[in-house]
């Protein structure tokens, strides 16, 4: 098998929905395809290669009117369906079966638009949390990141890093022990259990305490935690989105699902979950390699490096290659 085709059947995230504006068309970048993103006259949500098929133009810079998608260079305009339907040149002719975009499968869950580059394997129920009633929803926007997608996804698992990347909020010097928690592996992917961590700031406008976790990994791509605390506040809930741009270069956000929380703004919960992401972002990059080594012996391990060990076993038994060691050495 290909060391890439499993990210054919992903649904990978391209955007959060609320980016894409009625009669506009917007350009991303995902696995290396190039990607217009847009919504015709119904509003329903169109995700197709940003390639005119008659002289090579992107189409994103384009217009959209009256429902169809306009290329910017000769003005060949383009149903829903991907068809094209004028060609201002020869208005008369009747445009072949050829002159069509090619179209992708898409969906818009959890205020993310998400895209299969081919067939997708499985539904995107990936975050029930996001579904819980009274819960306030809070989608970061998506920062860049020079690394892989597995490496951003195996730093989002690791609570050993608390103290020193995030000091002050999710840890602290005076407090670097991670206690032993334990590692599921079912059908449905990881979960890592009783994971406790002390933290002076780990949920909005909250004094120090101590903080239960329970993360989840249900694809190559995408994780999730939940976070309680002790101190009986509502939980919060985030998915953290990967969107690969290449091998070694990724987009990422959080979605943040929030409970109880009356006492915090919009803005205020989301600049909580930005700083710490911010925070990530030179650590991640800085990692050599930048793709995910799944030798075992690649890299030295510790106790509390549990869940980050069940990932790289797990992708390695998925032959999961795009961003790790198993695409780096086809390449």
């Amino acid at each position: 098998m290909h060391p890439d085709a499993l990210l054919l059947t992903e649904w990978l995230p391209v955007c959060n929905g609320s980016e894409i504006a009625p009669e506009s068309a917007r350009a991303f970048v995902v696995g290396e395809e190039r990607l217009v993103v847009w919504r015709d006259v119904e509003r329903h949500l169109q995700v197709w290669r940003d390639y005119c098929p008659h002289r090579g133009a992107q189409l994103s810079p384009g217009t959209v009117n009256a429902g169809e998608l306009v290329c910017p260079y000769h003005g060949w305009r383009y149903e829903a369906s991907g068809q094209c339907t004028h060609i201002p040149s020869n208005p008369s002719l009747v445009p072949t079966k050829r002159a069509c975009a090619r179209t992708y499968k898409a969906q818009e869950k959890y205020g993310v638009i998400w895209v299969c580059l081919g067939e997708p394997a499985y539904s995107l129920d990936v975050f029930p949390e996001y579904d819980i009633a009274g819960t306030r929803h809070i989608n970061l926007a998506p920062q860049r990141i020079q690394s892989s997608g597995p490496r951003v996804v195996e730093n989002f698992l690791d609570m050993a890093h608390f103290p020193f990347v995030h000091t002050g909020i999710l840890g602290e010097l005076a407090h670097t022990e991670v206690p032993g928690y334990e590692v599921i592996e079912s059908p449905d992917g990881l979960e890592a259990r009783q994971c406790r961590f002390w933290q002076p700031a780990g949920m909005p406008g909250q004094a120090g305490a101590l903080i239960e976790y329970l993360y989840r990994v249900k694809r190559p791509l995408i994780a999730t935690l939940t976070k309680v605390a002790s101190g009986g506040q509502g939980a919060l809930h985030i998915m953290i989105v990967v969107s690969p741009v290449s091998r070694t270069e990724s987009r990422v956000w959080l979605v943040a699902v929030h409970e109880d929380d009356t006492i915090h703004t919009d803005q205020e919960l989301h600049d909580f979950n930005m700083e710490i992401l911010v925070q990530d972002t030179p650590i991640v990059e800085s990692q050599d390699p930048k793709f995910l080594p799944l030798d075992m012996t690649a890299e030295l391990h510790q106790r509390c490096d549990r869940m980050s060990v069940a990932y790289r076993r797990w992708l390695s038994a998925l032959e999961f290659g795009y961003g790790t060691s198993i695409g780096a050495s086809a390449a």
